[in-house]
């Protein structure tokens, strides 16, 4: 019997309560297997880390190959052989899986199943932005707003879209009407003072021939990395900034540093270039 939240054992008794009842509520992965399975036993820590990891986005429902009841619904579904995952959702049986599976394998399917409504949108427009279809993904975004006008975490979303599509002033009006804490709106807010600052900085093609000329040039390397910044290339931006903060440290009162840090709000803390340069400028420092 087991005691374990979010796993059951399958029995007479709650087999209609847990596949179509609570299927309806959130997915349920029923696990058919055996007692002298070896494979299912192998599968048995894989399933258990799924279960602490979702916590609690899908029910893993036990059931013995070898009971009547086992036999009974391995039947009904067509299964054959152990060990077998049934993966259950609105009621109904949505995918079956045959034999030992691999955690990742397990993930492909849990992961659109457990996604809540805005999730599920916020992967849709992220595959937008990656495919550069930035108009498409504000179109679809503002489409759900008009649902969930009070979804802060979509209207930081939104905030930068618009800044992608330049779009600076509507991007102002927007961050201008949320909590000044709300929830990632630090990262836009950093990108915005780039734009701010861009609009003082004279064009690529000049602060580069500037540098070809003189390598020296810091003031031009600090406007380069701004252009840079607002262009993506923010390794490249990065990587000029810290020269300067390498060779000269009083440059614009430790200007080049102070910038490196406007960059890594902008990324994101978790963002890996943001890690590697906020331990290059550390291992500078110190």
């Amino acid at each position: 019997m087991n005691e374990l939240p979010n796993i059951v054992d399958l029995t007479e008794e709650n087999v209609r309560e847990v596949l179509v009842e609570q299927s309806a509520q959130r997915p349920v992965l029923l696990d058919i297997w055996a007692e002298w399975c070896e494979p299912c036993k192998s599968q048995l820590p894989i399933l258990a880390n799924l279960v602490e990891s979702y916590q609690g986005k899908f029910l893993l429902a036990k059931l013995d190959a070898d009971q009547p009841l086992g036999q009974q619904l391995m039947a009904q579904l067509g299964v054959r052989s152990v060990p077998t995952l049934v993966f259950f959702h609105q009621g109904q049986p949505v995918q079956v899986l045959s034999g030992l599976q691999t955690e990742v394998a397990l993930k492909e399917v849990l992961d659109p199943l457990t996604m809540s409504p805005v999730e599920r949108i916020r992967l849709q427009v992220d595959q937008l932005i990656d495919e550069g279809q930035h108009e498409q993904a504000l179109l679809l975004l503002q489409q759900i707003l008009q649902e969930e006008p009070e979804n802060q975490a979509l209207q930081v979303l939104q905030v930068n879209l618009l800044l992608e599509l330049d779009r600076v002033d509507d991007a102002k009006a927007l961050m201008a009407a949320l909590p000044a804490d709300a929830a990632g709106i630090a990262q836009p807010r950093a990108k915005l003072a780039f734009y701010e600052m861009v609009v003082r900085a004279p064009q690529m093609a000049e602060l580069e021939a500037r540098l070809h000329d003189d390598e020296n040039d810091h003031e031009a390397r600090y406007q380069l990395a701004i252009r840079q910044v607002i262009a993506d290339d923010n390794e490249q931006a990065l990587e000029n900034l810290l020269l300067i903060v390498r060779t000269d440290r009083a440059f614009r009162e430790d200007g080049a540093r102070l910038l490196m840090l406007k960059v890594f709000d902008q990324l994101g803390a978790g963002d890996p270039l943001a890690k590697l340069y906020r331990g290059k400028l550390f291992g500078l420092m110190h």
